[in-house]
């Protein structure tokens, strides 16, 4: 009889790690559809599909023109690590910098 109850211990044990490991690990979110920029310094059109929410992207060469046709906002930043804020673009709005204040990353916030 001892053994049915350390084994149900164990079972219901090894039950509500693998319950806390699973509730623990979400995927992450994304935006839907596509960012696009041309760069500054050279005038090439890049693009970044779904990104993802809540991280920072550099833009390299930084972005002369900008353009967000995801179904999230983006943040602007002036630096390529997202210290400094410069801009929001809102689902499919876009916007036109030069000289100083030419972004070098952005994070999508849901």
């Amino acid at each position: 009889m001892h053994m049915w109850k350390r084994l149900a211990r164990m079972t219901v044990v090894a039950g509500s790690a693998a319950a806390l490991v699973t509730g623990l690990s979400t995927s992450a979110q994304a935006a839907s559809g596509t960012f696009a920029y041309n760069r500054a310094d050279t005038g090439f059109r890049f693009s970044v599909t779904n990104p993802p929410d809540n991280l920072c992207i550099p833009l390299e060469g930084g972005a002369g023109v900008a353009d967000n046709f995801t179904d999230t906002r983006a943040i602007l930043f002036r630096t390529s690590e997202c210290t400094v804020a410069q801009d929001t673009l809102f689902p499919n709005e876009g916007g036109v910098y030069g000289g100083a204040t030419v972004p070098h990353s952005v994070m999508f916030i849901p």
